[in-house]
């Protein structure tokens, strides 16, 4: 528990961490994986950029993109209400909203996807 502390939770020295109550220990080292949730995110969505120009399922004439959202190549929501899950004892995970921004996203790089690939099966400069 101490090394955590020190290792992960800024904590500096042995009365630091002495006077930290149970409770802001809990807090800290819950905002602690938060932030790795956070992280990850960040990973998972450069990976997902990098691979969204790339991975297809389909015929080489009619391509699909393997991930048509990045929540389906990366759930961070439920990731964070796992980690909050553990340290909430009341906590209920919030109603699923639409990401319309996501969706969006998405669309707009399998279209581009696709006009760059007709445009160079034709040859063309854009």
């Amino acid at each position: 528990m101490e090394v955590f502390a020190y290792r992960n939770l800024g904590t500096r020295n042995r009365e630091e961490f002495e006077n930290m109550t149970l409770s802001e220990y809990s807090l800290q080292t819950e905002a602690f994986y938060l932030r790795q949730v956070d992280e990850f995110e960040k990973l998972h969505w450069q990976a997902f950029l990098n691979q969204a120009v790339q991975a297809t399922t389909g015929s080489k004439k009619d391509p699909k993109p393997k991930y048509p959202t990045f929540e389906s190549f990366y759930n961070s929501r439920e990731k964070e209400e796992n980690v909050r899950k553990k340290f909430e004892a009341n906590y209920k995970p919030a109603k699923k909203t639409y990401d319309k921004k996501a969706v969006l996203q998405a669309r707009r790089i399998n279209d581009f996807g696709k006009r760059f690939r007709q445009e160079t099966r034709k040859g063309g400069d854009g």
